[in-house]
């Protein structure tokens, strides 16, 4: 800026160098936000910078105020629904990765995942929704499912901002696009498929689970139940598991859970059986025997499978390595019921925690496979769910609440009612409950074909399942093999790919590639890389590579690394070296020999 010209000195390489280091030092990084913070404000940087183009200053992170600006233009263009607009060649999506990777990135992190959730969420403003429940199917499980994986991020990163209002507008809009542009197109249709006399058996089904997954297992399947682990953030964890060094194989399938998408009927629809009965007083019965508790679902497991067991994660947690392997050594089949979804959503209090207790159940059941596969000799797991759940932030408004029944003696849930006649109302479907338990029920089960829900005295509005949704009633079966033993994992490897032996200029750009893709055995793996005279004396700024990239394309793993040196005088017969380590380690992973001939500016500013 030309104010800030009687400021500029000609020994810039040495200013970038030393700053540079001092911003990429773990002891002293916050040493240099307090300097920047300090600068910044004494020459009035934020007003100085906002008259700047955006994608001028995308690359540059001295100041915070850089990142509140390119923040407040994506804010911007978000709010007019352009999600064509660009940085330079830079999507939204992509300007979030790369600042989030900057040296502010970790402060600014909840607001650049904020904005590339929103970025998602918008695009559904155009969403369609195919005709025929197949098709309905289909498209949810390959991309739809995207859309509320984006609405959970976006609120898991709003909810973490200790300052909202720069986003009030955006959440608005967003919270606008998920409900009347996507679920009030896509839950109609799904209901309009959904009574459809083929729509049961179009894809597997909950109640065929153990017949399919479990009876003709050969060796010990621990199937892990997450209570409300809706398809998408299954989805989650499947590819979270990918990347796992000890998982060896991993498989999503998808599978239709009962109506109404509740837990005690989910639950029994798990458990094998030869008959699933509803009583007139709404219990659940599998095979005559009631499973509302732990002892009846392993009476009837155990009644199928002598060698098995169930078992409450939140009992299994505390255990030590020999405990947990007398529960499980031995045993053919193991149950483990996990409950940290719903147990927060069904509350009042809680229910807008929903989403930081997805992440919570991601990372427990992680956590309870490698623990039981290297402390108990076990390799096959199966992770599902009882059913789902739809979660909207803003209140249910009355006029999206349906009057409730007059049958006094039926079983009323906000997004079901289950009765000895039809619930008969505009917005309402209805499914014989002898359909959903393959028998002769008479009973029927109402539900509305929207988002909207039956009034119901006490409980929360915002969490919800029980009703007719691809969010409640589309639930995970993850299949996953871990290695026995130890298996082999290293890190992403980086080479240069720039055949320069001589430095000839003060500032140089070097291209490196990532050898391999990120994988289950191949980890993400920060390098960190300068330039380094014979004598041990740094002469160059510190940069940071992300060896994290997935592409199988190599040239999309390919690395452009900008170098400023230190204005000083360079010995041509003296020997340069370019030096990488792992930042994680510390450890130095290579260097390649360099020789310097830079002309040099001496005190007076000339060229020598």
């Amino acid at each position: 800026p030309k104010p800030w010209k009687m400021f500029q000195s000609y020994k810039s390489g040495n200013i970038i160098a030393f700053l540079d280091n001092l911003m990429n030092s773990v002891i002293y990084r916050e040493t240099y936000d307090a300097l920047s913070a300090h600068v910044a404000k004494s020459l009035n940087a934020g007003t100085v910078f906002a008259g700047y183009l955006p994608e001028d200053l995308v690359g540059c992170d001295t100041f915070l105020c850089i990142d509140q600006i390119i923040i407040k233009w994506m804010t911007d263009r978000l709010l007019n629904e352009d999600i064509g607009a660009k940085l330079g060649t830079l999507t939204i999506p992509q300007v979030c990765e790369k600042r989030q990777k900057m040296h502010f990135g970790p402060q600014m992190e909840q607001s650049y995942s904020l904005l590339d959730s929103a970025y998602h969420l918008i695009t559904a403003a155009a969403y369609h929704c195919p005709d025929g429940f197949k098709a309905i199917v289909d498209k949810y499980r390959n991309t739809d499912c995207q859309i509320d994986s984006a609405y959970r991020r976006f609120y898991f990163a709003y909810d973490q901002l200790a300052d909202t209002a720069d986003f009030e507008m955006l959440r608005e809009l967003a919270e606008n696009i998920y409900t009347n542009e996507f679920l009030a197109k896509l839950l109609p249709k799904w209901n309009a498929g959904l009574v459809d006399g083929d729509s049961l058996t179009s894809i597997p089904a909950q109640v065929d689970f153990f017949s399919r997954h479990i009876k003709n297992a050969k060796d010990r399947v621990v199937v892990i139940i997450s209570d409300a682990l809706r398809f998408e953030v299954g989805r989650e964890l499947f590819q979270r598991m990918q990347d796992a060094p000890k998982c060896v194989f991993a498989k999503l399938e998808i599978q239709l859970g009962v109506l109404p998408s509740y837990t005690r009927l989910g639950m029994a629809a798990l458990l094998p059986h030869k008959s699933l009965t509803m009583t007139d007083d709404y219990q659940v019965l599998v095979d005559d025997v009631l499973c509302d508790s732990l002892a009846g679902r392993e009476k009837v497991l155990q009644s199928y499978v002598p060698g098995s067991v169930c078992v409450q994660f939140d009992d299994m947690k505390a255990l030590k390595k020999m405990e947990l392997r007398e529960i499980i050594t031995g045993k053919q089949v193991v149950y483990i019921y996990h409950n940290q979804i719903d147990a927060r959503g069904d509350k009042l209090n809680t229910e807008n925690e929903v989403f930081s207790a997805c992440q919570e159940a991601i990372q427990e059941i992680i956590d309870l496979i490698h623990r039981i596969a290297v402390g108990a000799n076990t390799i096959h797991f199966i992770v599902t769910a009882d059913h789902g759940f739809i979660y909207k932030r803003d209140k249910v408004t009355e006029s999206g609440k349906i009057g409730g029944v007059s049958d006094k003696g039926a079983f009323v849930n906000r997004r079901f009612i289950v009765s000895s006649a039809p619930v008969m109302d505009n917005g309402i479907a209805n499914m014989s409950m002898g359909t959903v338990l393959r028998n002769n029920d008479p009973k029927v089960v109402s539900f509305p074909v929207s988002s909207n829900v039956f009034k119901v005295a006490g409980g929360g509005q915002n969490y919800v399942h029980g009703g007719s949704s691809p969010q409640e009633m589309l639930v995970p079966v993850i299949d996953i093999r871990m290695e026995k033993g130890h298996i082999e994992t290293k890190n992403a490897e980086i080479a240069l790919v720039s055949m320069v032996q001589k430095i000839t200029n003060k500032i140089t750009i070097l291209e490196f590639i990532q050898s391999e893709p990120v994988s289950d055995t191949v980890k993400a793996t920060t390098y960190k890389m300068f330039f380094m005279s014979e004598d041990n004396e740094r002469i160059s700024n510190e940069v940071s590579l992300f060896a994290d990239s997935r592409d199988s394309d190599a040239l999309k793993r390919m690395f452009r690394m900008k170098f400023q040196f230190k204005d000083k005088r360079y010995d041509r017969d003296k020997q340069y070296f370019l030096v990488v380590y792992d930042d994680n380690t510390g450890l130095e992973v290579f260097r390649h020999p360099m020789l310097m001939d830079l002309a040099f500016a001496d005190d007076f500013g000339f060229g020598i």
